[in-house]
């Protein structure tokens, strides 16, 4: 009897965790790829675990991924894949696209990759939320971003401007954007979490920026490029 009143309290709680499917689009209707989407919920229920473990390589004078979602403290890593040497930029990041506050940025360097060796790498722990912007001081094109999340309910979109939560309890809710190029927040959207499953386009309006190919020569001096 204990075990299939157990067993109906387990399936009552599954049946409340439903989907959200969320389609961002940019201000002229299109499809806005790299948008951070989070979605807020006080009802009660199980929350899902955060991400707590991310990997940034830094590649092709690239931050590879140019986006990564986090949760609060998470740990993230650092891998310099060229054989040159690189810088890592990290600190807060405020409208504009500018670091809030310069002084208070962690800066490092990672020596450029040597064959048959383990690539340089460091770690930092990221406890404040919100968008923490990555940057090179040896090539100025480098530009990266970390997303530390405040809610369980965060993942990064992709060109098709769509993501789907998982495991959100079934009621009431906000969606929330972030995308590297807005130059101030958004509204929040509300939304109604139902038991099938809920879907909701999110227009903004934000323009992204086209995206450019580096150019090692006129972007840096350093020797060995």
């Amino acid at each position: 009897m204990r075990a299939t009143l157990i067993a109906l309290l387990l399936f009552a709680a599954a049946a409340q965790a439903a989907d959200l499917t969320v389609t961002v689009l940019d201000r002229s209707g299109k499809p806005l790829a790299d948008a951070v989407v989070l979605v807020d919920s006080s009802v009660q229920g199980a929350r899902p675990a955060p991400v707590m473990e991310a990997n940034v390589a830094q590649e092709k004078l690239r931050f590879m991924p140019a986006v990564s979602v986090v949760g609060m403290g998470a740990k993230v890593s650092f891998n310099n894949l060229d054989s040159w040497d690189h810088h890592v930029i990290l600190g807060v990041m405020g409208a504009g696209g500018t670091f809030v506050d310069p002084g208070q940025n962690t800066q490092f360097r990672l020596a450029g990759r040597v064959r048959n060796k383990a690539p340089a790498s460091d770690s930092k722990v990221l406890s404040q939320p919100g968008p923490y912007l990555l940057a090179c001081h040896i090539h100025s094109s480098m530009r990266g971003h970390v997303y530390v999340a405040d809610t369980p309910w965060a993942k990064l979109g992709g060109e098709d401007g769509k993501v789907l939560l998982q495991g959100l309890p079934e009621g009431p809710a906000r969606v929330r954007i972030w995308h590297p190029d807005q130059i101030i927040d958004g509204t929040p959207t509300a939304v109604q979490i139902a038991a099938g499953g809920s879907a909701v386009t999110v227009t903004t309006q934000i323009v992204a920026a086209r995206k450019k190919r580096p150019t090692p020569a006129a972007d840096s001096n350093y020797p060995g490029l």
